[in-house]
């Protein structure tokens, strides 16, 4: 639903869980059996010191289940810890927050909507992990990007950061050694790509670069083998009969070989399967025309597939998509 942790923690709780009587140390006394259950604190920066935290009464009877004369601890305790992370009570019947007990110790649609609107900068950096990195997020990781949304970075911003990381670009990297080398990669070569690749060079610079390499020039030393091999490395088909011949006449006349993939990935149909690409991945849907003709010219003229990337993940579209796939 979203992405947040609980943990016991012997140190300094984000939520305190409490069980008093009466007047137990906060501003708001218990009132005895069968009044106020418990109440809790909406989270910073609201509340002071207690921000977070949930007091339950106890001098309450605390069951498990409904059978007996007591009340089920858990569906109490769903309920207050909706408020410790940000919900207030709502009137639409049969939610968790509905100020009545019993209330559904499984969120509602109108609680889940709600959970997600109070965090949807951690679901949008959460999402981020997931779609660019591959992997789930880190505790220390999702906190930090989001305490520097909150401190007034830009979603592209933080989207750049992913993009030009040492994680993702050594993940780009990776990728070129085995879809162009056909191997792993060395470690030498990988800190030197990786090390460009997050200093701002792009994907498709690094592309040219493995392309007109020593390594791959003696996989395809013949110009038609390797004219042949863009077409199905970069393009994903056989050449056509009109397109080898362009390029091997571009060759005979002394084109070299990084300007010859140069030209593959600048071409329209290289930068359209891409940015079709990152329509269906990242937008989980098809492309419109529009849009998909504005990102293939942007990426004709040269623009980094990184940057194309934020520019999908910092989108408003996909900010608001993500909050539906938790």
């Amino acid at each position: 639903m979203v992405p947040l942790i609980f943990r016991e923690t012997d140190g300094e709780p984000n939520v305190e869980i409490l069980f008093g009587a009466r007047q137990h140390g906060d501003a708001f006394p218990f009132d005895g059996p069968g009044g106020v259950l418990a109440h809790a604190f909406f989270p910073p920066p609201n509340a002071g010191t207690l921000a977070g935290d949930a007091h339950f009464d106890e001098d309450e009877t605390w069951q498990e289940g409904f059978t007996g004369n007591g009340f089920d601890l858990l569906t109490v305790m769903v309920h207050e810890f909706g408020h410790s992370l940000g919900l207030d009570h709502t009137s639409v019947p049969g939610s968790t927050m509905n100020p009545f007990y019993p209330t559904p110790s499984v969120p509602a649609a109108d609680d889940r909507a709600g959970i997600r609107a109070v965090y949807r900068r951690h679901i949008w950096v959460a999402s981020l992990y997931r779609d660019v990195l591959g992997r789930r997020f880190d505790d220390n990781g999702l906190d930090g990007w989001v305490r520097s949304l909150f401190s007034g970075a830009g979603p592209q911003d933080v989207a750049r950061g992913f993009c030009y990381s040492q994680e993702y670009s050594g993940q780009i990297a990776t990728e070129l050694y085995f879809a162009l080398l056909d191997r792993a990669p060395d470690d030498a070569g990988l800190v030197g790509w990786r090390g460009q690749l997050q200093q701002g060079m792009g994907r498709q610079s690094a592309v040219v670069a493995f392309l007109d390499s020593a390594e791959y020039r003696a996989k395809y030393p013949a110009d038609d083998a390797f004219i042949d091999s863009l077409y199905r490395r970069l393009l994903g088909r056989p050449p056509d009969a009109g397109g080898l011949d362009f390029w091997r006449r571009r060759m005979q006349d002394g084109m070299p070989r990084f300007e010859v993939a140069r030209g593959f990935v600048l071409s329209e149909e290289y930068c359209r399967n891409h940015s079709r690409d990152l329509y269906q991945r990242y937008l989980r849907r098809q492309p419109d025309a529009a849009g998909w003709r504005d990102w293939t010219d942007q990426l004709m003229r040269g623009l980094n597939q990184q940057d194309a990337l934020i520019g999908f993940v910092a989108s408003p579209e996909y900010q608001t998509a993500v909050e539906g796939w938790w």
